[in-house]
């Protein structure tokens, strides 16, 4: 169901001014990636003409990667708002191989991290065991805290690995707050035309006063000064090689991304469904399918891999605009910005506070949605144990640095992000809890005992199953309604046995007993036949007991009778 807090879902078509506008503001916040290809240009020791050309084609790859993720094919594209971004996980092995062997080798080993992510996407449906709804929250969840732990850090003027605390640059944090003020002040209070514009509103206006403070870099500023309004991108594929050694780590960075689009594209699919209750396995396969093609279409253009991006998914909650369309005008965008250097050059230039503050904003919602994904479930002891180790391991890594650091080389890339280490964290301890896990439990209920019995039985294995809170519910009201209607008019004989059996699509409930059978009923007794009748009262409990259920079946061996209920999960 379309969530009203919507104001253009995923399958409508914004007027194109509303597309435009908010494809400038996901252009913005993409736009600090750049800062990662810069980072392995100069590992490389590129020429300052090649790093332009360089920046170009990267706005390329990432507009035809926005595009093709948006894509609603029966293979192909997650369907989504989700556009394509460089990002963290390729950024350490890339940087390796820059300087081991330059570009040509960090296109080779990026073509091959895109095949690897391609072959990944393949298993996806048959792995569901191992991606329970919670570990998606988990996923989502630690992408929002490290959206958010960035935005400080650039809020605040800390560098990624700074060996001590800077000195506090007063006005840097009053431009970011200052920032982040007014992007909540137009979300919050401003008139509803121009509340999905709030992140633009805030990057402008906080612009516009770091240049009258004189806060913009001086080399940004003359970057932009001489970078010409006009110039085709000129295509050098530097010659790509192979490096054995490298490919453990960029296996790896694809592993990571293909985790990393599964919580992109699932907080897609929460954000536009009001009744979403699990992801949908076919567009998290074609979302991952689509992010490789993307990184492998990066590294013949001679950049680097990527992901999908999690500000822009936040971005587009926040604004309230999810259409795909968007993200074919972004896409758009962007490749026009790849001719036009100046505008890149001044995007490039926005400081890293008013940066900070966007990013803030976005994470916001992109943590609140984990929060959410998470809590839609019922959850036992190893669940919360699940989920509260892997956020507490994922946030030491922030609080005490310098243990990861000091790890054997050997395994100090699985502690290479907050996001590694969480979600293997998650991965690992949901393998070794579901040993010994049963999915069938038996109870018996004795005619005249407290019916309290049967939700304390179902919650206890909806938990343990980490089954949806509104399916145990419904489980609940209708096994006690049958137990109720048995015990009262159907002359049980001995106790009334309740079998509850789950997988990740379905929960089945078995009322088993030996007596008479409960007469299922497509329609409402009415009032006279229920009052007049000796089985009036039969006629309307086999009318009620099969109302919550997707499906509800009777049937009678001699004695022993059977009700069967079938829920959707």
């Amino acid at each position: 169901m379309r969530p009203a807090n919507l104001s253009y879902a995923v399958d409508e078509r914004p007027p194109p001014l509303t597309c435009a506008l908010n494809a400038v503001q996901h252009v913005v916040v993409l736009s600090p990636a750049l800062i990662y290809v810069l980072i392995v240009l100069e590992a490389a020791h590129t020429s300052n003409g090649d790093i332009l050309r360089a920046v170009s084609l990267s706005l390329i790859a990432l507009g035809i990667g926005s595009v093709l993720q948006c894509q609603k094919r029966r293979y192909f594209g997650s369907g989504y708002l989700a556009a394509f971004v460089f990002d963290a996980p390729y950024l350490s092995a890339s940087v390796l191989a820059a300087q081991i062997g330059g570009m040509g080798l960090v296109c080779g080993m990026t073509v091959f991290a895109g095949l690897v992510e391609m072959g990944l996407s393949r298993i996806i449906p048959r792995l569901r065991p191992f991606f329970p709804a919670e570990i998606s929250g988990i996923c989502v969840m630690l992408i929002g805290l490290i959206l958010g732990v960035l935005g400080m850090r650039l809020v605040l003027g800390i560098p990624e690995e700074a060996d001590a605390m800077p000195t506090a640059n007063l006005p840097q944090i009053a431009l970011g707050g200052c920032t982040l003020a007014l992007m909540i002040a137009t979300h919050i209070w401003a008139k509803a035309w121009l509340r999905p514009y709030g992140i633009m509103v805030g990057v402008v206006v906080g612009y516009g006063a770091a240049l009258a403070l004189h806060m913009v870099d001086g080399a940004a500023l003359h970057a932009v000064a001489v970078s010409p309004w006009f110039a085709v991108p000129q295509w050098r594929w530097p010659a790509p090689h192979f490096a054995p050694g490298l490919a453990l780590a960029f296996a790896f960075g694809a592993v990571v991304c293909a985790l990393s689009v599964m919580g992109d594209v699932t907080t897609c699919q929460k954000i536009n469904d009001d009744d979403w209750v699990r992801p949908d396995m076919n567009s998290l396969r074609n979302g991952v399918f689509t992010d490789g093609v993307c990184s492998t279409i990066a590294a013949l253009l001679g950049t680097l891999g990527g992901n999908t991006s999690s500000p822009n998914v936040g971005l587009s909650s926040a604004a309230g605009v999810t259409s795909r369309v968007v993200g074919y005008w972004t896409g758009g965008l962007l490749v026009l910005l790849a001719t036009m250097p100046v505008i890149a050059a001044v995007i490039v230039s926005i400081p890293q506070a008013v940066m900070g503050g966007a990013l803030l904003f976005t994470a916001c919602f992109v943590m609140i949605n984990g929060l959410q994904i998470i809590m839609s479930r019922l959850l036992d002891g190893r669940r919360t144990l699940v989920v509260g180790l892997s956020l507490t391991l994922a946030l030491s890594r922030d609080l005490f640095p310098d243990v990861f650091t000091a790890l054997p080389t050997a395994i100090r890339s699985f502690a290479a992000s907050d996001l590694v280490i969480g979600l293997f964290t998650a991965l690992i301890l949901n393998a070794i809890f579901r040993i010994g896990m049963k999915t069938r439990a038996i109870m018996t209920f004795a005619p005249g005992s407290d019916y309290g019995k049967i939700r304390e039985f179902l919650e206890t294995q909806g938990a343990a199953w980490g089954a949806r809170r509104d399916v145990i519910e419904k489980a609940v009201f209708g096994a006690t309604q049958a137990v109720e209607v048995v015990s009262d008019y159907c002359a049980p004989q001995g106790p009334i046995a309740i079998e509850a059996a789950f997988d990740e699509f379905k929960l089945d409930i078995r009322v088993s007993y030996q007596g008479r059978l409960i007469a299922l009923q497509m329609r409402r007794p009415a009032e006279d036949e229920i009052l007049d009748s000796d089985d009036g009262v039969m006629k309307l409990a086999g009318y009620l007991v099969q109302r919550n259920a997707d499906r509800v079946r009777a049937a009678q061996v001699g004695n022993a009778a059977t009700l069967d209920f079938h829920f959707q999960h």
